[in-house]
């Protein structure tokens, strides 16, 4: 007869213990998983870790915890309220970007105030927008219900340009009118005393001296003698009518074209004194006999090459609601080399692109 082999109670208890242990680790491994393999960032920061799980609780990554923790503390941002924005941005349905903006960028009293408008999804489009700025949040959403058929990025760059105000009346000065880059315009007023330090004497053979003596500063004149030798090596013909203008005569010229066309029209077609492109000696009104059309070849050309040379040209039907002028196709504009090819390679407006690419 075959002895039966005792059961090994020993081992059997040992799996019994084994087993009941996972049933109970593996299932609270899994819900707190993020935190458990994030212990280390919460022994380093035990004082804020109110304010960690707050940031696990909205599927924060490790990364995006550290990182903003690290810039809470840096700019001692952190407090007992910290915690609870979050929470409550989560709660009203806001995206991590937002969220993240709103606790690293606000101060308390503008948080409140974020909490206190109901919830918008377009907010996280503009935050989003690297020209966002939150200050100018009701002059975007104004600005949005006046004009439905922009984007939001049509929207910010706009407001960065004071579209929204009242041209002329709401302006300010230029900083920097030597800088070739500078932008003027019915927002962006020229100080009246204004006059470049470099200024030359044009050439009869690229400008009409017939009525004064033509202007420009010196290294847009040089590329435009470049610009025009070559262009017409290429059998295209034209020259400067007008380049450099005072203050005082840019108020003769306005002033003649109201007494002539009146307030409305002279405002589309003329600048203001103080508001000239003309004043800072780098824009030039363009003939050859006759005023340069678009339907030219004279046009044609400058519109292939005339970046080659740092020009562009300035005001096109497509960007009226933007420049403020009705379209001139004669009238270039010199920025440069660099910044004119980035601009003709854009194909965007001068205003968009200064804003978007200079300026910020």
């Amino acid at each position: 007869m075959i002895k039966k082999k005792k059961p090994n109670y020993k081992l059997r208890r040992k799996i019994a213990k084994i087993t009941l242990i996972l049933l109970i680790v593996v299932p609270i491994f899994l819900i707190n998983q993020t935190k458990i393999l994030n212990f280390p960032l919460y022994i380093t920061n035990i004082k804020y870790t109110g304010i960690i799980d707050s940031l696990f609780e909205v599927d924060f990554t490790k990364k995006e915890v550290k990182d903003t923790l690290k810039y809470l503390k840096e700019n001692e941002r952190i407090n007992d309220n910290t915690k609870n924005y979050i929470l409550e941005l989560d709660s009203m349905g806001y995206n991590k970007n937002t969220i993240e903006y709103v606790i690293k960028n606000l101060n308390k009293e503008q948080i409140t105030e974020f909490l206190s408008k109901k919830y918008n999804k377009d907010y996280e489009k503009y935050i989003e927008n690297d020209l966002f700025v939150f200050s100018k949040l009701e002059r975007y959403l104004n600005y949005q219900n006046e004009h439905k058929d922009l984007s939001i990025d049509e929207i910010v760059y706009r407001i960065e340009l004071n579209l929204d105000k009242t041209y002329y009346e709401d302006s300010e000065f230029v900083k920097n009118p030597d800088d070739i880059t500078v932008l003027t315009n019915k927002y962006l007023e020229i100080p009246e005393d204004y006059e470049p330090e470099d200024l030359v004497d044009m050439d009869d053979n690229y400008a009409n001296n017939s009525y004064r003596q033509l202007k420009l500063r010196k290294e847009a004149y040089e590329k435009f003698v470049e610009m025009c030798d070559d262009s017409r090596e290429d059998g295209v013909n034209f020259y400067a009518e007008s380049a450099y203008r005072s203050y005082e005569y840019q108020d003769i010229l306005y002033k003649n074209y109201v007494y002539n066309n009146g307030q409305e029209e002279a405002n589309k077609y003329a600048a203001k004194p103080g508001f000239s492109e003309h004043e800072l000696g780098l824009a030039i009104d363009l003939a050859n006999i006759w005023t340069i059309t678009t339907k030219g070849e004279e046009y044609a050309w400058l519109s292939k090459n005339a970046y080659k040379y740092g020009y562009i040209i300035r005001y096109k039907e497509e960007w009226e609601d933007i420049t403020g002028y009705a379209a001139e196709s004669w009238h270039i504009r010199y920025v440069g080399v660099e910044t004119a090819t980035k601009v003709y390679k854009k194909g965007m407006s001068y205003e968009e692109y200064y804003i978007k690419y200079i300026a910020n």
